[in-house]
């Protein structure tokens, strides 16, 4: 008999040596089965030291993140400071605008005080002095400079202008009986002709008689202001004619 047929005799009819087989036998399965364990425990503690690297990383990145962010929050805390700087300069400034325009405001009422006190005065100069210097023209017209007097007239209750209050001014000749209104300008434009015929009218209804003639006594004037002027029947003295 071959030790194949002992060792299979054996285990089929001896129970102490079929045990002793069975334990061999469990016990090569345990080691086996430690040995695939110890190789997977191996392959979980790699991973799990692969995870630990990584972790690190992300902390390292996320420190960094950190302190990126506390510094974006510094900075933006300076530009809210900064901000806040300009903000009080800005309110400084529209207070010294106020002030200024303020100041302003005041030098502009005082200056249309002396402007005005001026135009009044250098308006009866500039009368004086072209009557001065037409005073031959005018002489030959029958007209005597120093003859010439100032007519004013407030329309209290605005019948005769339409306007209550409305200040009605006029340079007026009476010789011979006849009535002549004479309007007296540097520089005549058309307006100031439309605005002498209402003037005549303002006259005549405050007089209550007509005016004879009316002469339009200016430094320069242009082609279309005399042909105007001449329409409504004014006489015009000029110095030159411009185009």
């Amino acid at each position: 008999m071959g030790i194949k047929e002992e060792f299979l005799r054996l285990l089929k009819e001896d129970e102490e040596f079929r045990l002793a087989m069975a334990g061999l036998l469990g016990y090569s399965e345990i080691v086996s089965r430690l040995n695939e364990h110890e190789k997977t425990m191996q392959t979980i503690l790699n991973e799990i030291k692969l995870l630990r690297e990584d972790f690190n990383k992300l902390f390292e990145e996320q420190k960094k993140l950190r302190e990126d962010f506390n510094k974006l929050f510094e900075e933006q805390k300076k530009l809210r400071e900064d901000f806040n700087k300009l903000f009080e300069e800005q309110k400084k400034l529209r207070e010294d605008f106020v002030l200024i325009r303020e100041d302003f405001s005041k030098l502009g009422s005082r200056v249309e005080v002396i402007l005005g006190r001026m135009g009044r005065r250098w308006g009866a100069d500039l009368e004086r002095t072209l009557l001065g210097t037409f005073k031959e023209v005018l002489e030959k017209e029958g007209i005597e400079p120093g003859k010439v007097e100032s007519f004013s007239y407030i329309d209290f209750d605005g019948s005769i202008t339409g306007l209550k209050g409305r200040l009605v001014q006029a340079d007026i000749l009476v010789k011979d009986g006849k009535l002549t209104l004479i309007e007296v300008k540097s520089f005549a434009e058309r307006e100031d002709v439309d605005h002498l015929k209402d003037v005549v009218g303002y006259v005549e209804k405050i007089l209550k008689r007509n005016i004879d003639q009316v002469y339009l006594i200016t430094v320069n004037v242009d082609k279309h202001t005399l042909a105007r002027a001449q329409e409504l029947g004014f006489k015009v003295i000029y110095g030159s004619l411009v185009e």
